[in-house]
């Protein structure tokens, strides 16, 4: 399945970003393109916890997830992310931990950064 995503910059100097019909003003949101990377990673995340543990009846409350990113010394980009995530439940070690697992595994977003993808750049004149 493909998905675009566009971008644009106005005359004011904002970029806005829209997928599927959805758009927002970007600059307005004061965050950086890499703080919006870290943000994702912890919504997929959440996501898919949260489909799990619905899936499985377990409950779960109060979930946190803390996406911190560390900056490579010499290279423009992030050489460690630490998914740190809390919850209260009544949930044993084993449910805790397929948990951790099942968030790991089906994010697509940390998936794709496991696994580069190829990125190719391409001028298209309007």
């Amino acid at each position: 399945m493909e998905k675009v995503a566009t971008v644009t910059l106005d005359q004011n100097g904002h970029f806005f970003g829209e997928i599927s019909g959805k758009g927002f003003d970007l600059t307005a949101t004061g965050l950086r393109a890499v703080d919006l990377m870290l943000i994702s990673i912890g919504y997929c995340f959440g996501l898919t916890v949260e489909a799990y543990t619905k899936h499985k009846g377990y409950e779960i409350n109060d979930l946190k997830i803390d996406v911190v990113g560390k900056k490579d010394e010499k290279e423009n980009r992030y050489s460690y992310i630490l998914i740190k995530v809390s919850f209260k439940s009544d949930l044993d070690d084993k449910q805790i931990q397929r948990i951790m697992e099942i968030g790991k595994r089906g994010c697509t977003v940390s998936n794709t950064m496991l696994k580069t993808p190829k990125i190719e750049t391409k001028f298209t004149p309007e």
